[in-house]
């Protein structure tokens, strides 16, 4: 069977799970090809991150609603789309997902594509023109075809209700997987001399870094046995402005380092105003790690409150949360080893991906 994944946003989550997706489906017999477009942040050794059985093919996206870019995009992915003739199109996140199911709409190939949004972001969106725009944009989606996939229990929800006004023919769920083969354990017996709190991904507006920011300063101000850290890069307005509050830029690095250095993590603090089904938290859990993370949709569904770590609907409860798991270290240890076995029962990448390939079969039979 030939699959064939487009995916815009190269970078962080969603680009890692294509990754691990893609890898998997090759190992299991699967033909794999990938659409891609390259963005600022794409790692530099994005192309050895695949498995060289994986078909690779370039398709200039814009990652916002600018018709100058993505209408030819549009028709050169309906050109590829055309030329490859895969047996399930399978494409990710807002933009991707809109050329793609029009594309398959053209082709008349909407019966047999997947779209995973892996976050429906659009509720908050500030501005209600931008707002408009996306929402009306997985409106047009979903009326072109294709079954949507919610990579979290109150994803789904969102979507039921917003986009398919409660029809679910076209419309399933399934959670986020990782390989927790490519992790490092956290080792309990090392000690930091601080307590280390940090979180893995791009500083941007979806990780809220002004709260995380916040929290740091108000922390940093009565006590010094605390060392935050943010595992990545962004602008430099925001980088500024979370090392004015005591808090470490890695910048952009390696995968693989970046999750070395989570491993030596105490706590993973993740302020994000929105998520899908953070990869980034379920890999701090799988490696044992402890978390307090803002209650967002996806946020509870990884983690159990008061078992693997705490759930704060504010800043104020966050760092009550935070500031119990910092005086704790058996408590750390106790949450971050629940953790683990928590998320190699629920959210492994196998569990996921024999799921996706039972729909992939459904759909290619039908």
């Amino acid at each position: 069977m030939h699959i064939v994944h487009i995916i815009e946003p190269m970078e962080h989550g969603v680009f890692i799970w294509v990754v691990d997706m893609a890898n998997r489906l090759v190992k299991d017999g699967y033909r794999v090809t990938v659409i891609y477009s390259i963005r600022e942040h794409t790692p530099e050794n994005w192309r050895d991150m695949f498995d060289d059985r994986v078909e690779l093919v370039n398709v200039q996206m814009s990652r916002g609603i600018d018709p100058l870019r993505n209408v030819p995009a549009f028709f050169k992915l309906t050109r590829q789309l055309k030329k490859l003739n895969p047996d399930i199109i399978h494409t990710h996140s807002s933009i991707g997902g809109f050329l793609a199911r029009a594309s398959g709409f053209v082709l008349r190939r909407n019966k047999d594509l997947l779209y995973t949004s892996h976050a429906i972001h659009y509720p908050l969106i500030e501005a209600p023109v931008k707002r408009a725009l996306y929402k009306g944009l997985e409106h047009i989606g979903y009326w072109l075809g294709g079954t949507i996939v919610a990579c979290g229990k109150e994803e789904y929800e969102i979507i039921l209700k917003d986009i398919t006004h409660g029809e679910n023919k076209r419309l399933i769920r399934i959670s986020n997987g990782i390989d927790t083969e490519q992790l490092t354990v956290k080792d309990y017996s090392e000690k930091n001399k601080k307590v280390k709190v940090g979180v893995v991904g791009r500083i941007s507006l979806q990780k809220a870094p002004w709260v995380f920011a916040d929290i740091a300063r108000k922390v940093n101000a009565k006590r010094d046995d605390v060392e935050f850290i943010w595992i990545g890069g962004g602008e430099k307005e925001d980088v500024d402005n979370l090392e004015s509050a005591g808090v470490k830029i890695t910048g952009m690095i390696d995968r693989s380092d970046a999750l070395r250095e989570l491993s030596t993590l105490d706590i993973y603090f993740q302020t994000s105003a929105y998520e899908g089904l953070s990869l980034a938290l379920l890999e701090a859990q799988a490696s044992g790690i402890p978390a307090v993370v803002t209650k967002i949709p996806g946020n509870d569904e990884v983690v159990q409150h008061g078992e693997t770590g705490y759930i704060g609907e504010n800043e104020e409860i966050l760092m009550t949360h935070l500031e119990a798991l910092i005086d704790s270290e058996s408590l750390r240890e106790e949450m971050g080893k629940q953790a683990r076995k928590n998320t190699e029962k629920y959210f492994s990448l196998k569990a996921m991906a024999d799921q996706y390939k039972k729909k992939y079969k459904e759909m290619a039979n039908a």
